[in-house]
């Protein structure tokens, strides 16, 4: 679990940076903006790790039912931050994409995770 905040504190701050890069290169840049991206991420850091170490302390506590599958807390955390990490990566790739000036085009495809994230 700790890999997978870590992977969503940095999937955030490059966003973050990559966003900051871009504005910059447009001269768009607002420091208002960078300041409540950069607060919005300490803050959402902040609270991944008061969740994880309430999951910890209560492992049993099920909190919701997916399509029949029980989850507690850091089994939903998971899933949530995995999506987030998702998310946020593929933002990251096309504002990379267009500060290298890349003319590859991305597309979505829909992946089965094969981490074992405790669900089912």
């Amino acid at each position: 679990m700790i890999k997978i905040i870590i992977g969503l504190i940095c999937v955030m701050i490059a966003n973050i940076l990559l966003g900051s890069s871009i504005a910059k290169l447009r001269n768009d840049w607002n420091f208002k903006k960078f300041i409540n991206g950069f607060f919005k991420a300490i803050l959402i850091v902040i609270s991944c790790l008061l969740l994880y170490i309430c999951s910890y302390l209560n492992p049993n506590i099920l909190i919701i039912n997916i399509d029949g599958n029980n989850l507690n807390l850091i089994d939903g955390m998971k899933a949530i931050f995995i999506a987030g990490i998702v998310l946020y990566g593929y933002n990251d790739l096309i504002k990379l994409k267009e500060i290298l000036g890349v003319k590859t085009a991305i597309k979505e495809t829909q992946y089965e995770i094969e981490e074992d994230i405790g669900i089912g």
